[in-house]
């Protein structure tokens, strides 16, 4: 039997943050249609449910028509059953609390509940908070057991926390989980196994990389799964060592040499690294906008160290020299030059010395 877990799909996520409007919308219209796809895809597989382990949307802003062609897609694929465990995200949202919800829509609430294909046995309910709500679980003898849980994994209970250790041991062939936003899986105890899918599709730069999807195989009593990418785009942080370069013509020609291979349709983070030349003019938001056509969406962001030689310019009288001991007295250098920069100590060395020098004695 064909299983699909999915989880963290976050509907109607604002996404104007660093987008223009119109992207803000492009982006969110895609995250809706890759659920659609999904079950477009259930269906064509023949698979028998899909899990969706919570999150599906981001927050209490759910629009009406997000609400309808989901529901629309799912009435759809009647021959596939959506096991939908809501997650942190989910409690604000509320969003099925006025609709009439087709048959092939199980929610669990807050009590364990079990749903039964075949052979197995697939077990859900919103995270409690004590050692009571682990030992309620409930177990079919006889059966491949799948659990459904929404939150981190840790050793203890807590809210959005899950207690790995009240799991081990208890016959789950199967930990389908949520709330991690990349591909995870590992070992819960000698016969089951724990997985996070991740997110379907990236929002921001901290979910980079393939997304998409798991795909369960359960057969002759043990449960196989594969990682399916599926998202319309991806998200990169590439980074671009400047050193020794001078112009932002210089930089963009660097930036894009480290993207090429990088399909226009994905969204990429440029961090400027390295050391920069404290007298170039070196500017993040030019080089945004020139790259902003060659992808989907473009962001750089400077992370780059000033590049100062104290004892070079100590009696260099010309206005460069001036210039150079104005910024080393700066607070900007501070600033600039974080204490775990490359050579930051030996900088820092320096400038003690010569602020020591001015003391008079």
């Amino acid at each position: 039997m064909k299983l699909i877990h999915c989880a963290d799909i976050h509907l109607d996520s604002p996404m104007q943050t660093h987008m223009t409007a119109q992207q803000a919308s492009v982006r969110n219209t895609e995250m809706l249609q890759s659920f659609v796809r999904l079950t477009e895809f259930a269906q064509e597989r023949a698979v028998r449910a899909v899990l969706i382990a919570g999150d599906l949307f981001d927050g209490a802003r759910v629009r009406a028509r997000t609400v309808d062609a989901l529901l629309a897609a799912i009435r759809r694929t009647p021959e596939v059953d959506y096991l939908y465990l809501p997650g942190n995200h989910d409690e604000a949202a509320n969003a099925f609390c006025d609709c009439a919800l087709p048959e092939n829509l199980k929610v669990f609430g807050k009590k364990w509940t079990t749903y039964r294909y075949d052979g197995i046995a697939i077990s859900g309910a919103q995270l409690g908070l004590d050692a009571a709500f682990y030992e309620a679980l409930p177990h079919t003898d006889g059966a491949v057991n799948l659990v459904m849980l929404h939150g981190g994994i840790g050793t203890a209970c807590g809210e959005d926390m899950i207690n790995l250790n009240l799991l081990k041991n208890r016959g789950i062939d199967y930990l389908a989980l949520g709330h991690i936003h990349s591909y995870q899986t590992g070992p819960l105890d000698e016969t089951g196994s724990y997985c996070y899918p991740g997110c379907l599709e990236g929002r921001g730069f901290d979910e980079c990389g393939e997304k998409g999807f798991v795909l369960l195989t359960v057969e002759d009593g043990s449960v196989a799964h594969e990682f399916v990418p599926f998202s319309a785009r991806q998200l990169h942080r590439v980074p671009v060592d400047i050193t020794g370069l001078t112009q932002n013509a210089q930089i963009a020609q660097r930036m894009k040499e480290q993207a090429r291979g990088l399909s226009p349709e994905d969204m990429v983070e440029f961090l400027l690294t390295g050391e920069s030349d404290p007298t170039a003019d070196i500017s993040a938001p030019y080089l945004q906008q020139t790259l902003q056509g060659s992808f989907f969406f473009v962001k750089v962001k400077d992370e780059s160290h000033l590049a100062l030689d104290a004892d070079a310019y100590r009696n260099d009288v010309s206005l460069k020299g001036e210039f150079i001991r104005q910024v080393l007295a700066s607070e900007l250098t501070r600033t600039k030059l974080p204490s775990s920069a490359p050579g930051c100590r030996r900088f820092q060395e320096r400038r003690f010395h010569y602020e020591a020098a001015a003391v008079p004695h």
